[in-house]
């Protein structure tokens, strides 16, 4: 399943708001993930879809695990973009073991 499979499901706007906690975006973007917050992913027009796709969507989303292959939840979505694509149970696995 690819990410885009579950933009409507639980989760998913909470992870949004992750994203622009993370004051990373650029104005015209954080608008426009805003508004798939408040109103989803169909209120965008095709020029804001393309945007939130290439802006959002294809930098702080992952198919899968880099480690187990397992899809990624939302709840975990942003923490994997940043710690190497893992999910949360093999990330606290390896931390695990550099700790060993």
């Amino acid at each position: 399943m690819g990410h885009n499979d579950h933009m409507e499901d639980d989760g998913f706007n909470d992870f949004l708001q992750e994203v622009l906690n993370g004051e990373s975006l650029e104005k015209a973007t954080e608008g426009i993930t805003k508004l798939v917050i408040d109103k989803g992913v169909n209120s965008l027009s095709e020029k804001q879809r393309y945007v939130f796709k290439r802006d959002v969507l294809d930098v702080y989303t992952i198919d899968g695990c880099t480690r187990c292959e397992s899809p990624v939840p939302w709840s975990e979505m942003y923490a994997a973009t940043d710690n190497g694509g893992l999910c949360n149970y093999c990330w606290h696995m390896s931390e695990k073991i550099k700790h060993e």
